[in-house]
Parts: structure tokens; sequence; C-alpha cells
């Protein structure tokens, strides 16, 4: 989300956030962007709304987790999270969960930061880099607002650039093999991260690596439905839709039948659709 940024889609945001009442939220790193508060703090009345509503939703028995990245990495301090999120009910803050599926499935969910060799190794990079990248995005939104109709994205063109970037970023960090790794240590299917800016859902043998995306460039958020699937919700390309397969491990729960049959392959849409959410990510 990157809250304090003035290119934060704080109103898109807040149209998707309330148009599901989920059992849980993972909120997945720079949900808010401390790196501004001394350079260009940008805190809107929208940005008030989104977090009444989140409290809105805990009240309502949302169980919200918050993982902390590298732009809020504040919260990574017990001390402050002690002292800051004391009176907000069912809010839990670490940098990492697990989730398990309705289909019995377990993914890690990490911001990401925390396997970015770029990021780990020369921060200094990375914060020196946002000035650069703020007036690309300046001059992105405003090319926008000359020549371009209205329902394109106002970013379009930085977030390809980003993906550039991010591209020889994962590449240098080998940063999904290390988070899938991780995952496998954490005796999981799968992960679901951010960071990378770059919202995707890729499919192998053994693993399932999920990308939230952000709301900056993409308006995009991971959405897990009461029929199983994965919804990668995407405002500016196609939908993808991950049809996990019956964990067997799930069916013996429900069936308590050894002889169940074998998991079926997991298939991986790109199509439209709508149905309830059980959890979602973003």
């Amino acid at each position: 989300m990157h809250l304090g940024s003035k290119h934060s889609r704080a109103e898109e945001f807040l149209v998707f956030l309330r148009e599901f009442q989920p059992e849980s939220l993972y909120l997945v790193g720079d949900f808010i962007d401390g790196w501004k508060i001394n350079t260009g703090w940008h805190w809107s009345s929208v940005c008030d709304e989104i977090i009444a509503h989140l409290i809105s939703l805990a009240r309502r028995g949302t169980k919200i987790h918050y993982v902390a990245g590298n732009h809020d990495a504040f919260l990574r301090n017990p001390a402050f999270r002690a002292g800051c999120l004391a009176t907000l009910p069912r809010f839990e803050v670490g940098n990492e969960f697990v989730l398990e599926t309705e289909a019995g499935w377990k993914f890690l969910i990490t911001h990401g930061d925390l396997f970015d060799c770029v990021e780990s190794n020369v921060p200094w990079l990375s914060k020196g880099t946002t000035a650069v990248y703020d007036a690309c995005l300046s001059m992105n939104r405003l090319f926008h607002r000359a020549w371009q109709p209205s329902d394109r994205n106002p970013y379009g063109v930085c977030s390809v650039l980003k993906d550039r970037v991010k591209r020889w970023i994962r590449f240098v960090s080998d940063f999904e093999s290390r988070i899938l790794d991780h995952a496998k240590q954490r005796e999981c299917n799968g992960v679901i991260c951010g960071h990378i800016h770059t919202p995707d859902i890729v499919s192998s043998d053994s693993m399932w690596y999920c990308n939230t995306g952000d709301w900056v460039e993409n308006c995009t958020g991971l959405v897990e439905r009461h029929d199983g699937q994965l919804h990668l919700v995407r405002r500016y390309d196609e939908d993808l839709f991950l049809r996990l397969p019956a964990h067997k491990e799930a069916i013996r729960r429900c069936f308590d039948d050894s002889e169940t049959a074998d998991v079926e392959a997991n298939e991986l849409v790109s199509v439209n659709g709508e149905t309830a959410s059980h959890g979602y990510a973003a």
C-alpha cells in the first residue's frame, strides 16, 4: 500500500477492501511507508478511512495479520509494537505467517525483503533510488493526465520500468529460489509475498509462488475464495486464478478414509469470475 506516499492508490484500495468480509486479512508488508515520514509524508483522509475500516473489520471478527516489510521495518521492534498496537483488536504483527488453505495446503506469507540480497547487503542503494523513482511516478502521472485515457493505468510506464529492474534484482539475488527454499524448510507448499511489486502466480511441480503485487503501479490483491481457488485480482489486466487440488490430508480429515484418490493436477487459469472470499492478502 505504501500509505504515506503521495503515489499510494488509497482510494482504489479502499474500494477493494469494502468488497469483502474475510475471515483473515494479511497485509503483506510496506503497508505504511515509513521512509516518507521525513521526506514528503502524505496522509489523506482516505488513509484514515482505511485504518478505520480495518478496525471495523477486526471488531466484526476478521483476524488481521500485519507482515512487516522494509518500508515499515519499525514494526519489527517489539517495544514499538507493544505500545502502538496494544489497543487494536485482533491485530498480529510478524515477519511471516503460515496460512493453511481450505484445501489443506500451507503457504508461507512474508514480505520478501529478507530474501533480497540488494536490500540485505546494500540497503542505502534502495533508499537512494527512492527519490528518482518518485520523480518518475510524478512524470508518469502528468503524462497520463495530459495524453492518456482516464481508464488507463496512470503509472503504467513506471510499472513496466520497475518490472525490468525487479527482474534484474530477482536474477541477482535468486529471490524466488531463496524464498521458496525457506518455505520448504517451514514445511509449506508455497509462498505468498510482495516486495518486488510484480503480481503473479507461478506453479511448478512441487511449489507455488504467489506475489500480491502492490497498490501503487498495479492495484492488485490476492483472495482465497470459498471454492478453494486463489484469485489474483488485477485492475489493469486479466485476473488470475489458481485452482488448488484437494489435499490428501484434508480429504482424510473430512472423510477419515486412507483410500483416497490421487491428488489431481493443479490448474492455473486467466479468466474473470465472481464468488465469495475466504481470506485475502494485499
